[in-house]
């Protein structure tokens, strides 16, 4: 059978689509720094491949990572290594060798499972709209969300854990819709992998047997066939986590319910900048993570949300009104409804929990595929509004080629910090009242900036914000990498980094009088890294010494 226009215009654009931006990820990822996590998250998962070489009497890390402590006295090991373990077997297998190479060859990996969770995205929403022009509307409103861009490249906790949440949304919808073995399996396994990325993945069985629960009420599905088919989710989920958890081997529940706690109480007893005073992690405000979506998504996809969750809401009310105990009348709706819950239901969970928070809100980036979803259903009414001529779809197709151009736009400009986007609702003056570097990306340029405009063979810098210097030094090459040196002792240029990362002190009464600013990093017009040059010379004395702090 000959394929249609339309699907050849189909495989044409969708492939076209994830090759540009395969293109895009291959070409940019040694551009991004070195951000907080990434040297812990190796450790984690060369702690997990280490512990399983023991087991099996093997050396698979040839010889690397010696002195890391075995998994059982690994502080961290509570930590899920789907992703980790993998990437570690992988730098290994492909002889990667030091730490600058190794970070890249991270950025490769993490960005083709972010891929893999944009796909996942575009086919969500391409089977509830039936439609795949609706389906790469949504792929590419997650690809121009400007933070998360970023974070595609080095954050191997919370944007790996977005995509793998978003194949396994896609997994459970398929088994809700038709559940049998075959959707059982590997809803199953996408599950297993998203716990093993991290453990907030708990709401994915739980919202499948909701819902399997409702439907079985509403008698739409065949009562035994639908048992079976949950039992086997349930135990292949079990039995898969368990497989790819080897901190889970010992101990499986215990050290899963010890995983689980340590998620909604975190070890991080730092403060956090919000609306402009530092509050403790712990202690943030029920508010904390609503706005902090409100601040750094687009504006076009904040109000679309707005308008395709109410359509759900009345939808969902409407069915409750003539039907008892009905949430929906259509598959169409059901998945509505399954993504109005993924998103609310953790967002919930935090605030009831009162769950300890920080860095912004990418704690909860797993519920931003929801949120897309929801505000395409959005888009999809405002197409589907009668007016006379038309006039509301022209007007919604500008706007929204307006808001894909001048995103796409403030992001190239950005690049490669897209990760402290902010738009319009956070007003000006934002690094004293919200965090922004906080990954510390924009070290490396600050870095570079200071050895183009200084020729000394020997380079002193430091840091007087939170943020890793020293990880950023080990990135530049090498030839540059050994003309610096991170010290507090004046023997020659002597530089101050701050991106304003847990400082407390007003920038005039700190560099005033001994320093110069030598450097400003801005990105939208607000400066995210300052650096200051001291203004003594070489023998003349020592500047201030560094104050003691810098914990994360």
């Amino acid at each position: 059978m000959e394929p249609t226009k339309n699907e050849n215009a189909r495989r044409i654009s969708v492939g076209l689509f994830f090759a540009i931006l395969l293109a895009i990820g291959l070409g940019g990822y040694r551009d991004y720094n070195v951000s907080w996590d990434e040297p812990l998250q190796r450790d984690i998962g060369a702690a997990t491949v280490k512990h399983v070489s023991g087991i099996l009497g093997i050396d698979l890390l040839d010889g690397r990572f010696a002195s890391l402590p075995p998994l059982e006295e690994f502080v961290d090991k509570d930590y899920g290594v789907a992703f980790e373990a993998p990437a570690v077997a992988l730098e290994v297998l492909f002889k990667i060798r030091g730490a600058r190479e190794a970070i890249f060859f991270r950025h490769i990996l993490t960005f083709l499972v972010c891929l893999s969770g944009v796909y996942a995205v575009y086919r969500l929403a391409s089977r509830r709209f039936a439609d795949w022009r609706i389906g790469l509307l949504a792929a590419l409103f997650l690809v121009l969300t400007p933070r998360l861009f970023a974070e595609s490249f080095y954050n191997s906790k919370d944007a790996v854990f977005m995509a793998v949440f978003a194949i396994a949304m896609y997994t459970g919808i398929s088994f809700l819709l038709r559940p049998g073995l075959s959707t059982a399996f590997l809803h199953a396994l996408a599950t297993a992998l998203a716990l093993d990325v991290r453990i907030m993945a708990v709401i994915l069985p739980a919202a499948t047997m909701s819902m399997l629960a409702l439907r079985l009420i509403n008698r739409e599905l065949p009562g035994r066939k639908t048992v079976m088919a949950a039992s086997v989710y349930l135990l292949s989920s079990g039995i898969f986590l368990v497989t790819i958890w080897p901190n889970l081997w010992s101990d499986p529940f215990g050290n899963f319910a010890q995983a689980f706690g340590n998620m909604s109480k975190f070890r991080w007893k730092n403060d956090v900048l919000y609306m402009g005073s530092f509050i403790p992690a712990s202690e943030v405000p029920w508010h904390y993570i609503p706005t902090w979506i409100s601040i750094t998504t687009p504006v076009l996809y904040l109000l679309l949300f707005l308008i395709g969750s109410a359509a759900v809401l009345k939808g969902m009310l409407s069915n409750l009104a003539a039907r008892r105990f009905r949430l929906w009348t259509s598959e169409a709706e059901l998945q509505d409804v399954m993504f109005l819950g993924l998103f609310a239901a953790p967002v919930a969970a935090v605030i009831a929990l009162n769950s300890t928070l920080y860095d912004g809100w990418r704690q909860l980036y797993f519920i931003y595929p929801a949120f897309l979803l929801l505000a395409v259903r959005g888009w999809v009414s405002l197409w589907g509004f009668r007016s006379p001529g038309n006039m509301n779809k022209a007007l919604l197709l500008v706007i929204t080629a307006a808001t894909i151009f001048f995103t796409a736009a403030w992001m190239w400009k950005a690049h490669p910090l897209q990760n402290v986007y902010f738009n319009f609702f956070a007003g000006k003056d934002i690094k004293d009242r919200y965090e922004m570097d906080y990954w510390g990306l924009g070290n490396r340029k600050a870095l570079e900036y200071i050895l183009e405009n200084d020729k000394s063979p020997v380079v002193n810098v430091r840091a007087d914000s939170a943020t890793p210097l020293k990880l950023s030094i080990y990135m530049l090459e090498p030839d540059k990498r050994v003309r610096i040196r991170e010290t507090d002792e004046m023997t020659a240029p002597y530089y101050v980094l701050n991106n304003y990362r847990l400082f407390k002190e007003p920038l005039e009464s700190k560099y005033g009088k001994e320093y110069d600013l030598f450097y400003e990093l801005k990105v939208g017009g607000e400066a995210v890294l300052s650096v200051f040059k001291w203004k003594g010379t070489e023998g003349s004395g020592s500047p201030p010494l560094n104050p003691a702090k810098k914990t994360r």
